[in-house]
């Protein structure tokens, strides 16, 4: 099981500043593109890249669980679901040193990922496993 399975970032940015706001509008975090609602706490990312500056904004749930995966080292934003379902999900177990440190309510966004992430890919095999149709 890899316990840091987020990819970490080749090019980092120029110049980076991550501040918490509370939300004055709807936005959709970048990462599991949910509402932040008005008025919820979340991370707002500016980044300079090749001279151009890129926002991103984080809901908290998806920031604890960024931190804690990435374990110290920099990584990808709006990567998080994906390099989860590819490098985490397939041997994730409730509990265990990988869980250990997340608040309870990331562990609940975690199992209902991989929840999801296991029923798509049992939809995906049952559609493959079934005969083709004749029609009468």
């Amino acid at each position: 099981m890899i316990c840091c399975p987020l990819s970490e970032s080749d090019e980092p940015a120029s110049l980076c500043n991550a501040t918490y706001r509370v939300a004055r509008k709807e936005h959709k975090c970048t990462e599991c593109v949910r509402s932040i609602s008005v008025g919820t706490k979340h991370k707002l990312i500016k980044m300079l890249y090749d001279g151009a500056w890129e926002s991103y904004r984080i809901c908290t749930l998806c920031d604890e669980i960024g931190k804690h995966f990435a374990c110290g080292q920099s990584r990808v934003i709006g990567a998080l679901w994906t390099d989860l379902e590819e490098n985490f999900f397939p041997d994730m177990k409730a509990g265990g040193p990988c869980m250990e440190g997340l608040s309870p309510e990331a562990e609940s966004r975690l199992f209902e990922a991989r929840t999801a992430w296991l029923f798509e890919r049992d939809q995906d095999e049952y559609r493959v496993a079934l005969p083709p149709r004749s029609l009468p």
